[in-house]
């Protein structure tokens, strides 16, 4: 299979020691986290004292440091270029698209051509100071793209908290977030840069195709943004795995990228915000996991995109009131979408995919993707053994780099 970007097989025939590397990341990027636990400290007894939301765990607030700095380091030069009133018309156009249809053609249309003229990523190695003014910047520009709209809302919460302190408080506490995502960005590339080896390869030959397109943005996620949704992911698993194990109904949400063929050769039923496996193909993992679904007790949808099925009461209705949420999708948008999920009081669990290839972002034809089907039965506690039959693989692909 061609590696687009990223492969978490890395030419094994499984994912599984990316699984095992990750965690192993994971609990030392917590360890070297403790640096940052005044900062957390002060901002979750601020949290307490205001009511401003339910306390969150101390990893949570540590992770959302994390990205902060690294957002910082890769955007805010940028961020510091758009001026305010067309972010404004931006971030306005990135809403207007959630009515769909021919609304949302037009608003990304537009959204498109102005996203590339004012809000496109240069490669100018230029930080600004870390003030609560160029903060404000930073966050405008992330609101104006779109594409990190749960980010924006965490980063509120903090903007709302360095409000009340000193300026050099605030500069102190974001230079340590910066200092923190330093360091992240070096370490990670050791720990998981082997399973990212085509991004950079990706932003130069494939991403100026996506100029005037309304996901110019999305597509040019550097390297490091893979590696932190990468741990992100990882940590959003730990603080929600008790919660979601205590759901009496879980639902897997996999991407329409998955199918084994496109449309019209799927002859998936579309239902309005998913589609209904109609099992055509015994080689298709969506038809195994639907399966493997109803022989276990958890729903499949297949979804185009999961905005389509975390959209507030309509999302709820499909899949219903507490339900424990499996979501599969590709680095760049799995924890944005466990974000959105748990804000709708459906506990997440994330398994990525091992590879992206979607026709819309990452390849001109469209590659079938795959998960770790051990992965997603240890998530839904299900003994490898008793689903032998629903685990069969896809097939043996060579990896192309």
């Amino acid at each position: 299979m061609e590696v687009v970007t990223y492969s978490l097989t890395d030419d094994a025939p499984t994912s599984d020691q990316y699984y095992r590397d990750v965690a192993t990341f994971t609990g030392e990027v917590l360890g070297k986290a403790k640096d940052l636990a005044p900062i957390v400290a002060a901002y979750r007894a601020w949290v307490k004292e205001t009511g401003r939301e339910a306390a969150r765990s101390e990893d949570e607030y540590a992770f959302e440091l994390l990205m902060l700095g690294t957002l910082w380091r890769t955007y805010a030069d940028d961020a510091l270029d758009v001026p305010g009133r067309w972010a404004g018309v931006i971030s306005a156009l990135s809403r207007l698209r959630q009515q769909g249809g021919v609304v949302k053609a037009a608003a990304d249309g537009l959204r498109g051509v102005l996203a590339t003229i004012f809000l496109a990523p240069s490669d100018r190695d230029w930080r600004p100071k870390a003030t609560l003014e160029h903060f404000d910047g930073l966050m405008r520009w992330m609101d104006a793209t779109g594409d990190y709209v749960q980010e924006v809302r965490r980063m509120r919460g903090w903007r709302a908290y360095w409000a009340g302190q000193p300026g050099t408080a605030v500069a102190a506490d974001i230079d340590v977030a910066i200092g923190f995502a330093a360091w992240f960005e070096g370490r990670s590339l050791t720990a998981l840069g082997r399973y990212t080896p085509n991004v950079e390869k990706f932003l130069r030959e494939k991403q100026p195709a996506h100029r005037w397109k309304e996901d110019v943005i999305f597509s040019a996620r550097r390297r490091v943004e893979y590696h932190l949704n990468m741990v992100g992911a990882e940590i959003m698993n730990r603080t929600f795995r008790a919660d979601f194990r205590r759901t009496k109904h879980k639902a897997v949400i996999l991407p329409a990228c998955m199918r084994y063929y496109p449309k019209p050769q799927c002859k998936a039923r579309s239902n309005g915000l998913s589609c209904e496996c109609a099992e055509c193909t015994p080689q298709c993992r969506v038809n195994q996991i639907t399966k493997m679904g109803r022989k276990f007790g958890f729903s499949v949808h297949l979804v185009p995109h999961e905005s389509s099925v975390f959209s507030g009461d309509a999302g709820k209705q499909l899949i219903g009131e507490g339900v424990g949420i499996v979501g599969v999708a590709c680095v760049s948008s799995l924890v944005s979408g466990g974000w959105k999920a748990k804000g709708l009081g459906l506990p997440p669990q994330c398994v990525l995919l091992d590879h992206c290839g979607c026709r819309k972002h990452w390849h001109d034809q469209g590659i079938p993707t795959d998960i770790n089907m051990s992965r997603l039965m240890q998530v839904l506690n299900i003994k490898r053994e008793e689903a032998v039959p629903a685990a069969q693989t896809v097939g043996n692909c060579e990896v192309k780099r």
